[in-house]
């Protein structure tokens, strides 16, 4: 893909997106004008991917979330193109408390959204989160930068390692739709504070909808901003919650290892703080 070949397709290529979207995402225009964000992925299959999604999303916005529509969805040249509705608004990193109570409302509204689309692993949701615990998903939730990053990094994947060993599969429900990437980044406000959008649902799955609501309270508290009152005010089962708060340490932790090393120890931080609380 380039700016030629998106210009005989009718897309007007601007500039690249800010953080919180991939690698390969830019503004651009569309045919009718629209602003959109372009992602393009080397693989013709995506589009069927996008073909199981969209009819979720469209479900979403009728409950009143604020999901982009997809207008375009393209196979050129053995490749998907995809075109995300711009949505206004701007992310935050400590969203206010009544955004908070906003995204938990949204998460709610996720149960009973039925996607067919599996967990990144390819297994059922909860086959998945108990593997992810106790093996880890290759690029996606790795044990191996844990294991060799230091002690304090294997400590933490051994806590990881046990809540997994402890979990039962038949614990976390598939009754929704899981963004599996809910954080500030792809969470949208406009000027006065309030939701005005939750971006980026290219890797959603089937599965249990407050995995999401535990991915942003991590994510808040690595803000500074805790709100675990929130999530545990939704009455989410203890060992449930372990889980997810397991999931998450060995996620942002294993990725900032083979990422962003100079942030590996706020992450452990993070890590050790939270297990803590719910005595991981």
């Amino acid at each position: 893909m380039n700016r030629a070949r998106l210009r005989e397709l009718g897309f007007e290529l601007g500039v690249r997106a800010e953080a919180g979207v991939s690698d390969e995402a830019w503004f651009a225009t569309a045919p009718d004008g629209a602003p959109v964000v372009l992602k393009w992925f080397p693989d013709a299959t995506v589009a069927d991917r996008y073909a199981v999604l969209l009819p979720g999303l469209d479900e979403l916005r009728s409950r009143g979330v604020p999901v982009p529509e997809y207008p375009h969805v393209l196979v050129i040249d053995g490749w998907t193109l995809s075109a995300q509705q711009v949505l206004p608004g701007a992310s935050v990193r400590n969203p206010s408390p009544a955004m908070v109570d906003q995204v938990v409302e949204c998460v709610a509204a996720m149960v009973g959204v039925e996607c067919p689309l599996p967990a990144p692993d390819m297994r059922p949701w909860g086959v998945s989160v108990v593997n992810t615990l106790t093996v880890g998903v290759d690029g996606w939730a790795m044990h191996e930068p844990l294991r060799t990053g230091g002690r304090r990094s294997a400590a933490v994947l051994d806590r990881v390692e046990a809540v997994g060993a402890d979990a039962d599969p038949a614990w976390f429900p598939t009754d929704g739709l899981v963004h599996l990437d809910l954080h500030t980044d792809n969470v949208l406000a406009g000027d006065d504070g309030t939701l005005t959008g939750i971006i980026d649902w290219e890797g959603a799955c089937a599965g249990d909808p407050r995995f999401d609501l535990v991915s942003f309270a991590y994510d808040l508290d690595g803000h500074d901003q805790p709100v675990w009152g929130v999530v545990e005010a939704t009455g989410i089962e203890p060992r449930v919650l372990r889980a997810y708060v397991a999931h998450h340490a060995l996620r942002w932790t294993s990725w900032q290892i083979h990422h962003h090393t100079d942030d590996v120890p706020r992450q452990l931080d993070r890590a050790e703080r939270v297990l803590d609380r719910y005595g991981a």
